[in-house]
């Protein structure tokens, strides 16, 4: 119990210190109200238990709340977008991986043959020799010319609660291909697939404009294979087509440093805005970046040519937001609120001399409760986020003025409500802020201005007391 308290003081120190603050003052005021006077030890130790269990009172009102508030939460996280790596390996292994092509593998061969001697038992008898077959690879940069041309739809996948970045791809990739030797050659053609991928659907390779289906030789290791003769100087047009689905990234690679030539790959994608876009580690920055013609997706072309470079290029899809997102930012922030609150509220009564009644604190934190509760349960349906959240308001506004309508201090009656609109709609749309360094700077000014606001309060009370006395 002590390690967690000491957890919960470094993870939140300044609301730890207000809470600690706030219950050393409950505790004086309600040893100092006290109607017994300790002057002998049975009634000082009666009046010392019953500021300790005033103490008590309010920290375990709060710890309560909070932890409905923290219930509400996790609940509501458990059914909305609730990432996992387990939930994300299982989406992948339906619907297919990060798609990473790699560009096509040409092997040219040389046959001939030799006269190989054969050795005999006698040296001084005439040489015999046999023809031998040889297989010789023939190095050479044959491809001479890329146009990639690839389309990629959005496709959000749904597992465990959540969504995942999903993508359908329709590619063509257009390969000039060249024997620059002076032999014909056997040229060894291999087509690597995306490793693992789930499935490649009308897949179709055709060479100078002929479906060569039907010679397709190997599917084995995420590769297509097949073999051709070239003569010398000729040249190939190889198209690789297909359908295929993909999640988060696609990735294009040349594996092998040459000299690139003639290249060019566009990448257009639906719903993805020219500000958002993202690359994967070892990308190259685009060459021309385009909007689509309706604004909602981008059109990246890469052009190289006489260019040496391992690096790949693609594109970085964002995760979606996840279903109740914005209803979680504000969530989150309900616990901490509630803290926030009911702590002003008591120092608020405390400093103007007022004892904190534990019922109108507790129908107070139950009524804040309310509006958290009602976003949870029922902006999923017919409200949504922003009616969800107006409703919860008006609840809690309307409880609020109900509770504390009769009290005959306007100006503390003004005080609370100031507290409670601002916990119930300020505090928590600060959810909304995604850099860090506004969240910081946010949190740092509602700390300074609660502070301005008790050291102002404290002012007045004094003020008014000193004016009271004179006044006497």
């Amino acid at each position: 119990m002590l390690n967690r308290l000491i957890d919960w003081v470094t993870v939140e120190p300044t609301i730890s210190l207000l809470m600690t603050i706030t219950a050393i003052v409950i505790f004086g005021s309600a040893f100092r109200r006290s109607k017994d006077i300790p002057e002998k030890f049975w009634p000082l130790l009666r009046t010392f238990v019953g500021a300790l269990l005033a103490v008590l009172l309010f920290l375990g009102l709060l710890w309560a709340f909070r932890a409905i508030l923290n219930n509400n939460v996790v609940t509501f996280y458990s059914t909305h977008g609730s990432l996992s790596e387990l939930s994300r390996d299982s989406a992948q292994s339906i619907w297919g991986r990060p798609h990473v092509q790699r560009e096509l593998d040409v092997v040219h061969i040389h046959e001939f043959t030799v006269q190989e001697e054969i050795l005999g038992e006698d040296p001084d008898e005439e040489p015999v020799y046999k023809t031998v077959e040889v297989r010789e690879e023939v190095p050479q940069n044959s491809i001479i010319g890329f146009r990639g041309d690839i389309n990629l739809t959005a496709s959000e996948r749904e597992k465990g609660y959540a969504l995942y970045s999903g993508y359908i791809i329709d590619a063509t990739y257009e390969y000039r291909v060249i024997n620059n030797s002076e032999f014909e050659t056997e040229a060894n053609f291999s087509f690597p697939l995306s490793p693992d991928q789930t499935m490649h659907e009308d897949f179709q390779i055709t060479v100078n404009g002929e479906d060569i289906g039907s010679d397709l030789e190997i599917y084995i290791k995420d590769r297509v294979s097949w073999t051709d003769y070239m003569k010398p100087g000729e040249e190939f047009t190889i198209v690789v087509s297909y359908t295929s689905r993909g999640m988060d990234t696609f990735y294009y690679q040349i594996p092998t440093q040459r000299n690139i030539q003639d290249f060019a790959l566009t990448l257009t994608i639906d719903r993805l805005p020219v500000d958002l876009l993202n690359y994967p580690d070892r990308c190259l920055t685009p060459t021309n970046i385009q909007a689509t013609a309706d604004g909602e997706g981008s059109i990246l072309t890469w052009e190289l040519d006489d260019a040496i470079t391992k690096a790949g290029m693609g594109v970085s899809f964002p995760q979606p937001e996840q279903p109740g997102a914005k209803v979680l930012r504000v969530l989150v922030n309900s616990p901490y609120a509630i803290t926030l609150l009911a702590t002003m509220l008591a120092l608020t009564l405390l400093i103007l001399g007022r004892p904190v009644q534990f019922i109108d604190l507790a129908l107070l934190s139950a009524a804040y409760c309310v509006q958290f509760l009602i976003m949870a349960s029922v902006s999923d349906f017919f409200f949504g986020f922003w009616g969800a959240l107006i409703l919860g308001i008006m609840l809690t506004g309307a409880m609020t003025y109900l509770l504390f309508r009769r009290l005959t201090s306007k100006l503390l009656r003004a005080l609370i409500y100031i507290l409670v609109a601002f916990f119930a709609i300020v505090y928590p749309l600060s959810g909304f802020l995604s850099l860090p360094a506004n969240v910081n700077a946010f949190d740092n000014l509602v700390m300074v201005g609660l502070i301005v606001y008790l050291f102002g309060l404290s002012l007045y009370a004094r003020v008014t007391s000193g004016n009271h006395l004179s006044a006497s």
